[in-house]
């Protein structure tokens, strides 16, 4: 007979150690596994291995922009040191994640599942049942087709090199592009960035993108649009990339990344035996999270057919799902409203709410807010050349409906937004705050005034 649990969630990311350590420390039986190391993308070729490598290329920046009010010199960076201080982050989690999980009570698994059955999985040849199954499985690189392309690395080889490329190319025009651009180009290798289309962050405000797009160019970042890649081939030790609609157009690189998108990693779960409907996007799921087309299926985290790929919904969805499977009358939903997100480029840009075109698409009344913002005193003493803030109110002025910013320190800022947005804070109590000074969240009174 089959090991039956309450729970088998399939990922043991953020996403699927949400839903088990909840499920475990409520009394059931979980069972979690995983084809790769416990601890998910985020911690380990993601999020947190990005910010690492982050601070050195920030600092660099700071120094280019001072130079001339004070800084004589623009600090050099150590690749191999900066990779090994990163490797003091990544290196240990797997093993502390795997002994959490268990002492919480969770049966840990190694191995890829695939489903059997609509309740059953195989993992490593053995069987299992389960009342509620989770798949946690996150994403994945796009696998790109061009002649060539298994030359290119992905994030993980990205935030995993040992030695700095001295030409690395990157395709895409995306988070993962933008963000390893900024990191490469400051800690001293020659970048050029090659996106299909004609605009890069399309899920950002458009002007606020183009004026980032402004400022890498400015600081010695080559960024190329409408340039599809045609192939990749090897020549001399390097890599020649051919681009362009015509394939005319070429450029040589010691590396080539994929940073083209991710895709659901959802091809070996045999989601046909288990009758799980999935979208261009993952597993396709009501607003309780579970499967549309299967009870006793869940997806939680970026694996799901959502409208975030962020480590922060990931644990929205999870303490969704494992409500209504404690409760099922509870009928919870996920609720993303004032959902911040960040690209942490230089200058970072940040986004929460609605943007002013896609008020105008919902025929909501608004009102725009621009601010530039290497004039105030906060960005002006950093000697920041781009930033500015878009904020999107109701047409009465009262509320705040969306926000957006280029800049020193948008990442930050942004939650002060979301909480507004998600809580509804009217604009009078935000005027009625009183804000440390001289600081940016200082200036978020004036960045909401006309």
């Amino acid at each position: 007979m089959p090991d039956h649990y309450d729970a088998l969630i399939l990922g043991a990311g953020p996403a699927g150690g949400g839903v088990a350590s909840r499920l475990a420390k409520a009394g059931l039986n979980v069972a979690m596994t995983d084809s790769g190391p416990y601890g998910g993308t985020c911690p380990l070729t993601g999020c947190n291995p990005k910010k690492v490598l982050l601070g050195p290329a920030d600092l660099s920046q700071m120094a280019a922009h001072m130079k001339g009010k004070g800084i004589i010199c623009k600090p050099s960076v150590n690749w191999q040191e900066l990779m090994a201080f990163k490797r003091t982050f990544t290196e240990p989690i797997p093993e502390r994640a795997f002994k959490a999980y268990s002492q919480e009570g969770v049966t840990t698994l190694t191995g890829g599942g695939r489903f059997t059955g609509p309740d059953s999985v195989e993992i490593d040849g053995r069987e299992l049942t389960a009342d509620n199954i989770f798949i946690c499985t996150g994403v994945r690189a796009r696998p790109l087709s061009f002649p060539g392309a298994e030359h290119l690395i992905d994030n993980a080889g990205f935030l995993d090199m040992d030695e700095l490329p001295e030409h690395i190319v990157l395709v895409g025009g995306g988070y993962i592009a933008m963000e390893f651009a900024a990191i490469a180009h400051y800690c001293g290798a020659r970048v050029t960035v090659l996106q299909r289309s004609d605009a890069i962050l399309r899920g950002f405000d458009n002007e606020l993108s183009g004026l980032l797009m402004q400022a890498m160019r400015d600081a010695g970042i080559t960024l190329i649009l409408n340039a599809p890649i045609i192939s990749v081939d090897k020549t001399g030790g390097r890599l020649r990339v051919c681009y362009g609609e015509e394939g005319n157009e070429s450029v040589i690189a010691d590396a080539v990344v994929n940073c083209a998108g991710r895709v659901p990693n959802i091809e070996t779960l045999n989601l046909e035996a288990a009758g799980v409907e999935t979208g261009s996007k993952g597993v396709q799921v009501k607003p309780t999270m579970q499967s549309v087309s299967n009870p006793k299926v869940w997806a939680v985290g970026d694996v799901a057919d959502t409208p975030y790929e962020l480590t922060p919904t990931a644990v929205l969805e999870a303490e969704v799902a494992v409500a209504n499977v404690l409760d099922p009358a509870a009928n919870k939903e996920a609720d993303y409203t004032g959902i911040p997100t960040s690209c942490f480029t230089l200058p970072p840009l940040a986004a929460c709410g609605l943007t002013a075109a896609q008020a105008a698409r919902q025929g909501i009344p608004h009102t725009v807010i621009t601010q530039d913002l290497p004039s105030k005193f906060p960005w002006k003493r950093l000697g920041e050349q781009y930033g500015r803030s878009k904020v999107i109110l109701d047409a009465n002025k009262e509320y705040i409906l969306g926000a957006h910013i280029l800049g020193h320190n948008a990442e930050e800022m942004i939650n002060l937004f979301a909480m507004a947005i998600r809580n509804r804070i009217p604009l009078d109590t935000l005027h009625s705050t009183y804000w440390a000074y001289p600081t940016c969240g200082y200036y978020i009174q004036y960045l909401v005034k006309e």
